[in-house]
Protein backbone atom coordinates (compact mmCIF):
# COMPACT_ATOMS: atom_id res chain seq x y z
CA UNK A 1 0.00 0.00 0.00
CA UNK A 2 1.45 3.65 -0.89
CA UNK A 3 0.58 5.02 2.47
CA UNK A 4 1.55 8.42 0.43
CA UNK A 5 -1.83 7.55 -1.47
CA UNK A 6 -3.63 6.45 1.61
CA UNK A 7 -5.68 4.00 -0.22
CA UNK A 8 -5.26 0.09 -1.10
CA UNK A 9 -5.66 -0.28 -5.16
CA UNK A 10 -6.02 -3.00 -7.07
CA UNK A 11 -2.61 -3.25 -8.68
CA UNK A 12 -1.61 -2.70 -4.63
CA UNK A 13 -3.44 -5.91 -4.46
CA UNK A 14 -1.66 -7.58 -7.35
CA UNK A 15 1.87 -7.13 -6.15
CA UNK A 16 1.01 -8.35 -2.55
CA UNK A 17 -0.35 -11.48 -4.59
CA UNK A 18 2.40 -11.62 -6.76
CA UNK A 19 5.07 -11.69 -4.40
CA UNK A 20 3.41 -14.09 -2.56
CA UNK A 21 2.76 -16.54 -4.84
CA UNK A 22 6.56 -16.12 -6.15
CA UNK A 23 7.59 -17.07 -2.69
CA UNK A 24 5.26 -19.79 -2.81
CA UNK A 25 5.96 -21.44 -5.78
CA UNK A 26 10.18 -20.33 -5.61
CA UNK A 27 10.16 -22.19 -2.33
CA UNK A 28 8.28 -25.52 -3.91
CA UNK A 29 11.04 -25.47 -7.33
CA UNK A 30 13.81 -24.63 -4.90
CA UNK A 31 13.03 -27.61 -2.35
CA UNK A 32 12.28 -30.10 -5.90
CA UNK A 33 15.78 -28.97 -7.15
CA UNK A 34 17.97 -27.70 -4.55
CA UNK A 35 17.01 -28.78 -1.06
CA UNK A 36 16.25 -26.93 2.16
CA UNK A 37 19.00 -23.69 1.34
CA UNK A 38 17.95 -23.79 -2.42
CA UNK A 39 14.62 -22.87 -1.13
CA UNK A 40 15.57 -20.24 0.65
CA UNK A 41 17.44 -18.38 -2.48
CA UNK A 42 15.00 -19.23 -4.93
CA UNK A 43 11.63 -18.37 -2.71
CA UNK A 44 13.29 -14.91 -2.94
CA UNK A 45 13.97 -14.60 -6.64
CA UNK A 46 10.50 -16.04 -6.81
CA UNK A 47 8.95 -13.26 -4.50
CA UNK A 48 11.06 -10.61 -6.60
CA UNK A 49 9.97 -11.89 -10.26
CA UNK A 50 6.21 -12.24 -8.68
CA UNK A 51 6.37 -8.43 -8.23
CA UNK A 52 8.22 -7.68 -11.64
CA UNK A 53 5.39 -9.80 -13.25
CA UNK A 54 2.64 -8.22 -11.10
CA UNK A 55 3.61 -4.39 -11.76
CA UNK A 56 3.10 -5.31 -15.32
CA UNK A 57 -0.69 -4.76 -15.80
CA UNK A 58 0.08 -0.86 -14.02
CA UNK A 59 2.73 -0.63 -16.44
CA UNK A 60 0.25 -1.39 -19.43
CA UNK A 61 -2.67 0.55 -18.33
CA UNK A 62 -0.33 3.34 -17.22
CA UNK A 63 0.58 3.72 -20.73
CA UNK A 64 -1.96 2.98 -22.65
CA UNK A 65 -3.55 6.34 -20.20
CA UNK A 66 -1.01 8.17 -21.65
CA UNK A 67 -1.23 7.62 -25.60
CA UNK A 68 -5.00 8.04 -24.81
CA UNK A 69 -4.20 11.65 -23.55
CA UNK A 70 -1.16 12.23 -26.51
CA UNK A 71 -4.32 11.48 -29.08
CA UNK A 72 -6.84 13.98 -27.51
CA UNK A 73 -6.92 18.27 -28.33
CA UNK A 74 -5.73 20.94 -25.46
CA UNK A 75 -8.97 21.93 -25.03
CA UNK A 76 -10.48 18.96 -24.78
CA UNK A 77 -7.96 17.40 -21.79
CA UNK A 78 -8.72 20.50 -20.39
CA UNK A 79 -12.75 19.70 -20.14
CA UNK A 80 -11.89 16.34 -19.07
CA UNK A 81 -8.96 17.53 -16.38
CA UNK A 82 -11.85 19.32 -14.52
CA UNK A 83 -14.32 15.78 -14.43
CA UNK A 84 -11.25 13.44 -13.79
CA UNK A 85 -8.89 14.62 -10.86
CA UNK A 86 -8.00 11.30 -10.25
CA UNK A 87 -5.69 11.26 -13.72
CA UNK A 88 -5.27 15.35 -13.08
CA UNK A 89 -1.42 14.95 -12.70
CA UNK A 90 -1.18 12.61 -16.08
CA UNK A 91 -3.66 15.78 -17.63
CA UNK A 92 -1.38 18.79 -16.79
CA UNK A 93 1.41 16.64 -17.39
CA UNK A 94 0.28 16.22 -21.01
CA UNK A 95 -0.82 19.83 -21.05
CA UNK A 96 2.69 20.71 -19.83
CA UNK A 97 4.21 18.46 -22.24
CA UNK A 98 2.78 20.67 -24.96
CA UNK A 99 3.93 24.15 -23.71
CA UNK A 100 0.77 24.59 -22.67
CA UNK A 101 0.56 27.46 -20.28
CA UNK A 102 -1.23 25.51 -17.00
CA UNK A 103 -1.11 28.39 -14.60
CA UNK A 104 -5.19 29.14 -14.65
CA UNK A 105 -5.92 25.77 -13.43
CA UNK A 106 -3.63 26.67 -10.20
CA UNK A 107 -7.03 27.45 -8.51
CA UNK A 108 -8.84 24.43 -9.22
CA UNK A 109 -6.07 21.96 -8.17
CA UNK A 110 -5.97 24.02 -4.35
CA UNK A 111 -9.95 23.58 -4.74
CA UNK A 112 -9.08 19.82 -4.66
CA UNK A 113 -6.74 19.69 -1.92
CA UNK A 114 -9.18 22.24 -0.09
CA UNK A 115 -11.78 19.51 -0.13
CA UNK A 116 -14.28 17.26 1.95
CA UNK A 117 -13.24 14.25 0.38
CA UNK A 118 -10.08 12.55 0.77
CA UNK A 119 -9.81 11.27 -2.58
CA UNK A 120 -9.79 14.62 -4.34
CA UNK A 121 -7.36 15.63 -1.77
CA UNK A 122 -4.98 13.12 -2.67
CA UNK A 123 -5.05 13.32 -6.07
CA UNK A 124 -5.09 17.03 -5.97
CA UNK A 125 -1.94 17.25 -3.59
CA UNK A 126 -0.19 14.49 -6.32
CA UNK A 127 -1.29 17.58 -9.28
CA UNK A 128 0.15 20.13 -6.80
CA UNK A 129 3.24 18.50 -6.17
CA UNK A 130 3.72 17.18 -10.29
CA UNK A 131 2.66 20.32 -11.74
CA UNK A 132 3.44 23.43 -9.20
CA UNK A 133 6.12 22.07 -7.18
CA UNK A 134 7.44 25.25 -5.64
CA UNK A 135 3.92 26.23 -4.80
CA UNK A 136 3.50 22.94 -2.84
CA UNK A 137 6.86 23.50 -1.32
CA UNK A 138 4.91 26.24 0.86
CA UNK A 139 2.66 23.67 2.43
CA UNK A 140 5.10 20.50 2.31
CA UNK A 141 3.40 19.54 5.74
CA UNK A 142 0.35 19.14 4.48
CA UNK A 143 -1.07 15.45 4.19
CA UNK A 144 -3.76 14.85 2.29
CA UNK A 145 -5.35 11.90 4.82
CA UNK A 146 -5.37 14.28 7.28
CA UNK A 147 -8.95 16.08 8.92
CA UNK A 148 -10.75 18.08 6.24
CA UNK A 149 -10.18 20.74 8.85
CA UNK A 150 -6.31 20.72 8.94
CA UNK A 151 -5.85 20.06 4.86
CA UNK A 152 -7.98 23.41 4.43
CA UNK A 153 -5.91 25.34 7.17
CA UNK A 154 -2.40 24.25 5.18
CA UNK A 155 -4.40 25.28 1.87
CA UNK A 156 -5.01 28.55 2.97
CA UNK A 157 -1.64 29.74 2.83
CA UNK A 158 -2.02 29.14 -0.75
CA UNK A 159 -4.64 31.37 -1.43
CA UNK A 160 -2.53 34.81 -2.53
CA UNK A 161 -2.11 32.46 -5.55
CA UNK A 162 -6.08 31.95 -6.55
CA UNK A 163 -8.14 34.69 -7.70
CA UNK A 164 -10.63 36.45 -5.61
CA UNK A 165 -13.63 34.37 -7.83
CA UNK A 166 -11.92 30.80 -8.50
CA UNK A 167 -15.02 28.46 -8.07
CA UNK A 168 -15.13 25.59 -5.35
CA UNK A 169 -14.43 22.53 -6.08
CA UNK A 170 -16.68 20.27 -4.01
CA UNK A 171 -19.37 20.10 -6.38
Amino acid sequence: MNHQRGFFTFFDALIVIGIIAGIFIGHKCGLLWFGTTGAIGIALVGGAMGYIVARLPWVFANRSIKQRLEKEPSQQLRERLHHEYFVAHLILAQLMKRGEDISNELPWVIGLIKSEDKNRRIFGWSALKFAFPKIAAQIAEYRPTDSTERCRALASRLDLHVEPNAESLDG
